[in-house]
């Protein structure tokens, strides 16, 4: 079921609402517009798809939507909200219809694109790093993209959205149409499946690295077929 596309209010990072100023005759509005969230949902789709081709394909398409809709347009809330309400709707609609596609690039390309934010890790500037130090960061970055690869997509969504988006809780269950409770029974679940993941793939490392071997041992973890409560 697609979730309900909502509206917005005045949003206070602005001051106003700047649709409604644009639905009502002001066309720079729009140009703010593109410019508050264009970085924001770049992000959001890249680390959905980690494709960057994709991710602005879709920011595009997210923005045509937000122009062909803005007549019919009524404010209801933060205008945040809506876009990335918006912004999930289109989402989910594009996983249905053409599922995870294989990455057209490494891990390694990915983490270096410039996309991280330091919401999760509060990462030093490569500048003021050893080599060493740029590299083990690089190798962290991939290793938290890998795992959040196989969450399934509600956590994955419910994530990125009070982690790198750093939306309330309450935000996020309005944008994805869940009670509040969900959001933080998936963030729990996702937090944990994801230091499962990192601490197995750390172990299954150090064993390589001392020449033995170790088995996957993921039960009760998240993953691609796992629950999505």
């Amino acid at each position: 079921m697609r979730l309900r596309p909502g509206t917005a209010d005045p949003d206070p990072e602005t001051g106003d609402d700047l649709l409604v100023r644009y639905r009502d005759g002001d066309a720079e509005a729009f140009d703010r517009i593109v410019a508050e969230f264009q970085p924001r949902l770049v992000q959001f789709f890249h680390r959905l798809c980690w494709d960057v081709g994709r991710a602005e394909d879709l920011t595009q398409t997210l923005f045509m939507k937000l122009l062909r809709g803005a007549q019919r347009y009524r404010p209801e809330g933060k205008l945040a909200t809506y876009v990335f309400r918006v912004a999930t709707n289109l989402w989910i609609d594009h996983y249905r219809a053409n599922g995870p596609k294989r990455r057209l690039f490494s891990l390694d390309q990915a983490v270096s694109n410039g996309f991280e934010p330091t919401t999760v890790h509060a990462a030093r500037s490569p500048d003021a790093m050893s080599p060493v130090d740029a590299a083990e960061q690089r190798e962290e970055r991939a290793r938290l993209r890998s795992a959040l690869e196989q969450l399934t997509e509600p956590h994955r969504l419910v994530f990125e959205l009070a982690v790198y988006q750093e939306l309330p809780y309450l935000e996020v269950g309005k944008i994805l149409d869940i009670p509040v409770g969900t959001v933080k029974s998936r963030m729990h679940n996702s937090v944990k499946a994801l230091k499962e993941l990192l601490a197995e793939e750390a172990g299954q490392r150090e064993a390589t690295f001392r020449g033995g071997s170790v088995g996957s041992n993921s039960a009760g973890r998240l993953s691609a077929g796992g629950a999505a409560g």
